[in-house]
C-alpha cells in the first residue's frame, strides 16, 4: 500500500496511532480546510501531536471522513466533516522519508 492508501484507511477507521505512526518523528500535516470562522487551518508537527491531535478530535467525533478515493500515488479525495460541516477535500503526500513515512502532507479544499 501507499502512504496515501494507508492515510485514507486510518482515517476512514479513526486510527489515531495507526495514521501516528504513518509519519517520520518530524512529519506535519498542514490542514487548510475550513471549519469555522474561528480556526481556519492546522499546522501539526512530530507523531506525537499527530497521534494527540487526532485522538482528540475522533474521540469526540469533532472530525472525520467519508468516501474517500485514492485518485494517484500521493493523493485522495474525500468528504471532511469537521463537527457537523462537510467540505470536499484534497489530501497529497508532499514528501516521504527514504524508508516510506509521512514527511508532509497537506490537505486543501477541492
Amino acid at each position: 500500500m501507499t502512504a496515501i492508501e494507508k492515510y485514507v484507511e486510518a482515517m476512514e477507521n479513526k486510527d489515531y496511532a495507526g495514521l501516528a505512526n504513518l509519519f517520520s518523528p518530524d512529519g506535519i500535516i498542514n490542514d487548510y480546510c475550513t471549519n469555522s470562522a474561528a480556526q481556519n487551518e492546522y499546522h501539526i508537527y512530530g507523531r506525537e501531536a499527530i497521534n494527540m491531535f487526532f485522538r482528540n478530535k475522533f474521540g469526540f467525533r469533532k472530525y472525520s471522513i467519508l468516501d474517500g478515493e485514492v485518485v494517484n500515488s500521493t493523493q485522495a479525495e474525500f468528504i471532511a466533516n469537521f463537527g457537523g460541516y462537510n467540505i470536499m477535500a484534497i489530501a497529497t503526500v508532499r514528501e516521504v522519508t527514504e524508508d516510506g513515512l509521512i514527511k508532509r502532507l497537506t490537505v486543501r479544499p477541492k
